[in-house]
């Protein structure tokens, strides 16, 4: 319970979520922005215990809740109603952990990254991220005020974690707080499966639907075929203005870059 509540725990999964007891189940949440919490099971409403003034919660209950719903009354006097993420199952599958562990996942940006995704009918964005040198890693952003505290990953094998986020959606800010092995340093890192970014120089990766983006190549795409054969013969020159680039001068990397669009250049 100290490692939740300080934000150092690497097996959240074993310690929040629902559990069985005995003959009981408890459902155990740490909810530092709220005031009091209960868990909605069917409808009904089971209060739960404050047993750390940092705002970690139990409820007993006598059977399995199943898809239970928090109920939490805000420190500013506000409600939340909001699905617990500690009860949802793993999303990657053994198989992409194989592939990853093996080196063959040629498409890893189908699994890696932050993905919009529909769990048990819940629609939320699914985090996953490589870091095998990591102890503990959480999902910070406007979803959870960036508390590093509130939403410790699941580790999954080949040095993968893993994190489900209900009510996610796209156009949020997010970054991967990163504690390491090695005396316990923590740092803030960008998504480096990120499909989005804020402009600099903030640096924050954006939850984005990429199945949704408009592409605009398909001209290109139909003539890449002829301009670009392994047969076809090539041309290569040097350009001054490509020194002054290289030099750090961006006005003489935009001309360039502009007189290689005229004249039909395909590399830089």
């Amino acid at each position: 319970m100290d490692a939740i509540v300080s934000g150092s725990h690497g097996d959240p999964f074993g310690v929040l979520g629902p559990h069985r007891k005995e003959d009981e189940w408890e459902v155990r949440a740490f909810l530092p922005q709220a005031m009091d919490a209960a868990a909605l099971v069917d409808g009904v409403e089971h209060p739960m215990r404050k047993v750390r003034t940092e705002g970690f919660f139990v409820a007993t209950l006598k059977n399995d809740p199943g898809q239970y719903r928090l109920r939490l009354t805000l420190w500013n006097g506000g409600q939340a109603e909001i699905e617990d993420p500690y009860r949802f199952s793993p999303l990657l599958s053994d198989f992409d952990l194989h592939l990853h562990g093996e080196g063959t996942q040629y498409e890893s940006y189908r699994t890696m990254g932050a993905h919009l995704v529909e769990c048990e009918g819940v629609r939320g964005v699914r985090f996953a991220v490589w870091a095998p040198n990591a102890e503990v890693m959480s999902v910070v952003g406007d979803f959870n005020e960036w508390d590093e505290r509130r939403h410790p990953m699941r580790m999954r094998a080949a040095g993968i974690w893993e994190f489900f986020m209900p009510g996610a959606g796209e156009g949020m800010n997010y970054k991967y707080s990163v504690r390491s092995r090695v005396r316990g340093y923590r740092q803030q890192k960008a998504d480096p499966y990120g499909f989005a970014t804020e402009n600099p120089p903030k640096s924050a990766s954006v939850v984005c639907d990429v199945g949704s983006y408009g592409w605009g190549d398909h001209e290109w795409m139909r003539r890449r075929h002829d301009h670009n054969k392994f047969d076809a013969p090539i041309s290569i020159r040097s350009s001054p203005r490509l020194m002054d680039a290289r030099a750090g001068r961006r006005e003489s990397l935009a001309q360039l870059s502009r007189a290689c669009g005229e004249a039909g250049r395909l590399r830089l």
